[in-house]
């Protein structure tokens, strides 16, 4: 439209945790803030993860990073696969990140490093980086600007607020006021993510580091601790307490080494050689070794599950061991971390969680934290992003009560924000799309497969190789397979057989397609009989 200045709207993100990816276009300039990618809530069958569908997105000039988590880096292959003149731009930290993860996939890309003092200026707006607090080192509030600055719209999807913090700077209200304090209309674009929790102020990082003295002072075992390999400041007080009680740390796991490494190569880690060793530099057994154990959410493949169910090839659970969760369950892992926890019950091995001792804080803000933010950034629209639906009709109730001076606004992924070139603001409703799956080597898996797959999974399978004679009146040879069926089936093929064999005597074979339709229904009543269940029926016909 004529009037428009600005168009705001998510393809992922809002309506859901992960995938978090938001289109911004000007009249000159089209701009992505982050590329991030879902981890699917459903069992969706040992697929990788979902991301946005990018065919429908208009090409975007540049991609904006605001920090280094999965849900908001990790489509960044897909976005230069699909965008590949796009300029990407990222703290030096989340740079490191991208860079590995995109040289690990074999396609290297240019990474343009921004710090929190720079501002990115484009033909219809500025971003001013803004840093916050978070469970990532050097997250990144936009803060988007006209150049006339009258108007202002800061998109903060991650934060929390830490005055306490000591190992980074606390939350920069003083750049964010000084410059919005004369914007004539402001809009927040906020996280969601703790908008129902019973926490109202979210702890400080540095609130955990007493407990964790206290646990590391009592014991001289081993200790295994599993937390999310990106909480670099967690690793740090870990690797602190480590040093102070004489410990050696042990990274274990592709995750928690990488990210280890990586912000060791930046210099964030002092006596990073002295204290932490690799798995195969010290004795498994030996006492007094801090292990960080990597799929803190009992991922199948995860170093965390290995270690509990005794896989592993390095570190095998004792009675002695103490095992703190340092991390919290994303909703639907609770279970499988439960059995995980279990399983070193059974042992008798002590085990402390955040229930126990505050050893876990969020990286995400309270309400109260919240209507802090409010006050200090004095939004005149406040739209609540980054959460699940429920999470955002809360939201928009919490405002209301308790920041009424500022209008609440509802939208999901593909709505969009429109603002006037007089920066009256409207909200549109868009066409929702599916989100594309993703599998094996970042190749698309349509959404019709995973019914397939989930057939397969549940029901097993039948496989049937027949010979027919060249007049296509006899089966000459017959050969079968089972996959995922019970013994009763397996160990007695010989019925089965008998089956078939009086089965053909009944048809003909001058109609292959039809005649092979038949058979398949005949053989999947034949075992719904025996099972109660069909499974899935393949045959070929030679």
């Amino acid at each position: 439209m004529k009037n428009q200045y600005l168009k705001i709207e998510p393809v992922g993100g809002i309506g859901q945790i992960g995938s978090n990816m938001t289109l911004v276009q000007g009249e000159s300039d089209t701009i992505l803030i982050d590329a991030g990618i879902l981890f699917p809530y459903e069992d969706f069958f040992d697929i990788d993860y979902l991301i946005p569908n990018l065919t429908s997105i208009p090409t975007p000039s540049h991609l904006v990073i605001t920090h280094g988590h999965e849900d908001h880096i990790g489509a960044v292959f897909h976005i230069i696969k699909q965008f590949p003149n796009i300029k990407v731009l990222a703290s030096p930290f989340t740079a490191a990140l991208i860079r590995k993860k995109l040289e690990f996939n074999h396609a290297p890309y240019p990474i343009t490093e921004y710090r929190h003092f720079d501002q990115l200026s484009f033909k219809d707006f500025t971003i001013d980086p803004i840093h916050v607090n978070h469970s990532i080192p050097e997250t990144h509030g936009l803060l988007i600007r006209d150049y006339k600055e009258e108007f202002g719209l800061f998109f903060i999807s991650d934060f929390k607020i830490d005055y306490k913090t000591i190992y980074e700077r606390p939350f920069d209200f003083e750049k964010l006021i000084k410059l919005s304090k004369n914007l004539k209309r402001k809009i927040l674009l906020v996280d969601s993510t703790n908008i129902t929790s019973n926490t109202l102020n979210t702890p400080s990082e540095t609130e955990i580091i007493p407990v964790m003295d206290e646990i590391f002072g009592s014991t001289n075992k081993r200790i295994f601790i599993t937390c999310f390999s990106s909480n670099i400041h967690r690793l740090m007080t870990f690797i602190n307490l480590s040093k102070k009680y004489g410990r050696k740390i042990v990274p274990h796991g592709r995750s928690m080494i990488s990210y280890l490494n990586t912000a060791n190569e930046l210099g964030m880690i002092p006596d990073f050689d002295s204290v932490v060793k690799m798995a195969e530099t010290v004795t498994p057994n030996q006492e007094n070794i801090t292990v960080l154990l990597s799929g803190c959410q009992g991922d199948f493949r995860g170093t965390f599950r290995r270690f509990c169910m005794g896989e592993d090839s390095t570190f095998k659970p004792r009675s002695d061991d103490l095992v703190l969760l340092s991390s919290k369950a994303i909703p639907g892992n609770e279970k499988k971390i439960s059995l995980l926890l279990n399983k070193l019950a059974e042992i008798g091995i002590k085990i402390i969680t955040s229930q126990e001792k505050m050893i876990h804080v969020s990286g995400h803000p309270g309400r109260n934290d919240l209507l802090h933010l409010y006050e200090k950034f004095n939004p005149t629209d406040i739209v609540p992003i980054h959460g699940e639906t429920s999470f955002i009709r809360s939201h928009i109730e919490f405002i209301k009560k308790s920041f009424p001076s500022a209008v609440p606004h509802y939208f999901l992924n593909f709505d969009s924000l429109n603002i006037d070139k007089d920066f009256k603001l409207r909200i549109e409703q868009g066409i929702k799309q599916d989100p594309v799956i993703i599998h094996g080597k970042h190749l698309v898996l349509e959404k019709e497969k995973i019914s397939e797959r989930r057939k397969l999974a549940c029901n097993g399978s039948v496989f049937i190789s027949l010979k027919v004679s060249k007049s296509l009146t006899d089966v000459e040879k017959i050969s079968f397979t089972f996959q995922g069926l019970p013994t009763l089936i397996t160990g007695n093929d010989d019925k089965f057989r008998r089956f078939l064999e009086n089965y053909f005597v009944q048809i003909s074979f001058k109609d292959l397609n039809k005649t092979s339709e038949e058979l398949r229904i005949a053989i999947r009543k034949y075992f719904d009989q025996i099972l109660g269940y069909k499974p899935q029926t393949f045959i070929h016909i030679l």
